[in-house]
């Protein structure tokens, strides 16, 4: 049931447009200033599936350290179903290691529990390359499987966590589509989406709230608030299996 992945990991971002004069490298788009992003923030989401609550997601700006040399934020996400869900068992710990100056990650983990299948992920970032890895088995009593590779990568190239902070701390401009790199599933891919509109939504947490509606090449939405909190707030995903939604459901700072 990998569309419930999809959706938990935000894969939905990635499509296959080709670039041309009239798509913008996100990678080179200013950044806000200030950049929103804020230690101690832990965002909470309810993940739902035709309308039946399907998980949770919480995403939390740790702290902030020093890793390589380099000041980043250790930023952790956590993923599960929920009880409701009992037909499919998923839950997924991601960190990536994030330089706030840059909006680069300098490492990504990743563990995954997908019924029986477990696997873990770590990438290093480094000057136009990353180093891979991947251990893995597809159930408690198969072979481990282990995969090494060095990956080609342009500047400014994201992980799966790192891009959801990475979008937030980005200028948009409506009408205009946008790409950047991410490494997602062993490869360097191309993500790519438009700033269709913008729209005032209600949220349980922030009352009624203007906000960024981004388009995927696939026709995913992602909303952001349209101030400088940039606050994920809402994404729809629509696969032959149903619609799922994810929903921000509460806002703390441990810090």
């Amino acid at each position: 049931m990998c569309y419930v992945r999809h959706l938990i990991f935000l894969c939905f971002l990635l499509g296959t447009l080709a670039v041309n004069e009239t798509i913008t490298s996100l990678v080179e788009t200013e950044n806000i200033s200030p950049h929103p992003l804020r230690v101690g923030e832990k965002l909470t989401y309810n993940i739902s599936w035709k309308k039946i609550p399907a998980g949770k997601r919480t995403d939390w700006i740790v702290k902030e350290e020093t890793l390589n040399g380099e000041s980043v934020y250790h930023i952790s996400s956590e993923s599960k179903t929920g009880a409701l869900f009992r037909f499919y068992s998923f839950q997924n710990q991601q960190s990536t290691y994030l330089n706030p100056s840059t909006l680069s990650p300098v490492r990504f983990q990743n563990q995954v529990q997908d019924r029986k299948y477990r696997a873990t992920v770590t990438i290093d970032f480094r000057a136009g390359e990353a180093e891979y890895k991947k251990v893995s088995r597809r159930n408690p009593k198969s072979d481990q499987r282990s995969e090494e590779k060095t990956l080609t990568m342009p500047v400014g190239t994201q992980d799966e966590l790192s891009t959801v902070y990475f979008l937030r701390s980005k200028q948009f401009a409506l009408g205009k589509t946008y790409f950047f790199p991410v490494i997602a599933k062993g490869k360097v891919l191309k993500a790519t989406l438009t700033v269709e509109r913008k729209e005032v939504i209600k949220n349980k947490v922030l009352g009624m709230v203007s906000t960024l509606v981004l388009r995927t090449s696939k026709g995913d939405l992602f909303w952001i608030t349209d101030d400088k909190r940039r606050l994920p707030v809402k994404m729809e995903v629509e696969s032959k299996f149903g619609d799922f939604k994810a929903t921000l459901t509460n806002i703390e700072f441990t810090n």
